[in-house]
Parts: structure tokens; sequence; C-alpha cells
């Protein structure tokens, strides 16, 4: 049956980076990697595997499980916030699926720690992911900001949880799905961060391109401590 990667585009799963152009199947069989297929060695309970498509496919929680499982953070994480963020899976029903002394279970729970629905788009989770990675700690996701007088100033993907550092992440979605138009939106950004700046914020607007620049983040982390 369809798992990984694949089934997570069949459960309508966007991730970010798919990191494989292969179909990917589980089966009971020795592992085998073909130029177009990679076959997973995995004997799956009938309960986690759906039929409710025209071909069987691991269920969503088993396909989370086995993202987080068999990939890298920047994969996985993305595509099971996806998930909470809709509302279809949640994080306990993918611990459970997570066998103690399993391969990568350690890597997944630290997968499972990182995702969050709070995150509002894919590269935002990518970003906590970033984060980590580059050892950067106490960033909330979709935090309100507001003057010293209480006056309120913008919401803020990432803000530090101590210092005035706001981190923004745009993607293109954030502009062209604006019921207001692209224009609109960039305007109203553009005046956002002009209020956040006057208020004594330190903000570092990242592209989708930014998230792998390492030199990006470590001015990050020299704003966080030049402001502690």
């Amino acid at each position: 049956m369809f798992s990984h990667v694949s089934a997570a585009l069949i459960h309508n799963l966007d991730p970010i980076l798919t990191a494989t152009p292969k179909v990917e199947i589980s089966r009971r069989s020795p592992t085998r990697n073909y130029s177009s297929l990679y076959i997973y060695s995995r004997e799956l309970l009938p309960q986690e595997i759906t039929n409710g498509y025209a071909y069987p496919v691991t269920t969503l929680l088993r396909t989370l499980a086995d993202l987080a499982l068999d990939y890298s953070l920047e994969v996985s994480v993305p595509v099971i916030s996806q998930a909470l963020r809709a509302g279809t899976a949640n994080l306990h029903d993918i611990e459970r699926l997570l066998v103690k002394g399993r391969r990568g279970r350690r890597r997944a729970q630290l997968a499972l720690d990182l995702s969050s629905a709070e995150y509002e788009s894919s590269a935002e989770a990518l970003c906590a992911v970033k984060f980590y990675r580059y050892g950067i700690t106490g960033m909330i996701p979709q935090v309100d900001a507001f003057t010293e007088t209480g006056e309120f100033v913008g919401r803020n993907d990432f803000r530090h949880e101590k210092s005035s550092v706001a981190v923004e992440v745009h993607g293109v979605g954030k502009y062209y799905l604006d019921p207001h138009g692209p224009d609109d939106a960039a305007k109203k950004n553009h005046q956002r961060n002009m209020n956040l700046l006057n208020a004594g914020f330190t903000v570092f607007n990242l592209t989708f391109g930014d998230l792998f620049r390492p030199r990006i983040f470590a001015a990050i982390r020299r704003a966080i401590a030049s402001r502690n």
C-alpha cells in the first residue's frame, strides 16, 4: 500500500519538502530501492490501512508516524503541523504509533515536540525546525504585540519569550491569498512592520529562501542575545 510522502499526498497534505521523487509503498517484503519506487519492509496492522481510496493507503495517523520515524524534521514537522492545524490528527494519537525501541523513535518524538497547530503555514513550521537546528530557543508562534502603553501593534509569526525580537515568515500565499489582493496585503504588512520597529522591536522578515541561509539565523541569535 502507498505510504510515507506518497500517502501524505493522497491524504491531501502538502509537504513543503518532499525529499524524494519516488513513489513509496510499504509491504511485507525486503526493503527495495528502485529508480522510481521505494519499498519499505513493514508489517502493518489492518487498522493502519485505509481502503477509502481507489487503492490501499496507510491511514493518516500511520502516515504521519512513518514520516516522523523515517524522514528529517524538515519534512515531517510541516506535514504533521498541517494535519494538526486542520484538526485531522492529534499528537497523542500519533505518539501511540511510535513503538518503543523502534529505529528513528527519538527523532520522531522530537518531530512531535516541534510540531504545532499554531503555525499558520508550512513555511512557519519549517522555520521552527530551523530555530531548533541553530540552537534558538524561546521563539513563540502567533503572539500579539503591543506598545508599552498597551496599543495593539500586530500579530507576530514568532516572537521571543523575553526579548523584543520578532520573526515574520513571508510566503507567496501570505500576499496572494489575501481577500483584498497582494498589493493591499503588502501595504498592510509594511505598515505593521513599521509599527513594530517604532515600538522598539527588532524584526526579521524571512523569505522561504532565507530559511536555508545559516547567516540569517546567526543574526537572529545575536539579536536575542543583545536584547536579553
